[in-house]
């Protein structure tokens, strides 16, 4: 099923918010995750190496949230749109089970041949309101997408 546009691109200006992204994601999903990425770092399963490590219980990986970044991006560009550069700073670590947001806004968007680059400040937020996650991302989109 294809995913549903996030907001009417031709409306983009600097300043600009974008819309909130919801997600909780559980163990099973984060167990998906590492068998299909290929690394099972106990970590990310384990509350006893959790807390070995001075974890409070097993994390998200960095990469996970990477993914639904990307999957944000395309959902922005989408449907002839591409994702240009994707940049992230991980500051603080997400648990299972826990509700973050992924939301942003338009820092700048620039003319360029056949379209535009629309440049955008993206964060992961806890749901006790600080950000764990900041992005910087440029998505590319075409002329007839404007």
């Amino acid at each position: 099923m294809p995913l549903p546009r996030l907001v009417d691109l031709g409306e983009l200006a600097e300043g600009t918010p974008l819309p909130e992204r919801a997600l909780a994601p559980g163990i099973m999903d984060v167990a998906k995750f590492i068998g299909a990425a290929g690394f099972a770092i106990p970590i990310f399963l384990d509350p006893v190496a959790a807390r070995a490590t001075g974890l409070e219980r097993p994390l998200i990986p960095a990469e996970y949230k990477s993914a639904f970044l990307l999957a944000y991006l395309r959902q922005l560009a989408k449907p002839d749109g591409k994702i240009v550069r994707l940049q992230s700073g991980f500051r603080r670590p997400d648990y299972h089970g826990n509700p973050f947001t992924i939301s942003g806004q338009v820092t700048r968007v620039e003319d360029v041949e056949s379209g535009r680059e629309v440049n955008l400040e993206l964060w992961v937020e806890q749901a006790t309101g600080d950000r764990s996650v900041r992005s910087s991302a440029v998505i590319w989109l075409p002329s007839d997408q404007q």
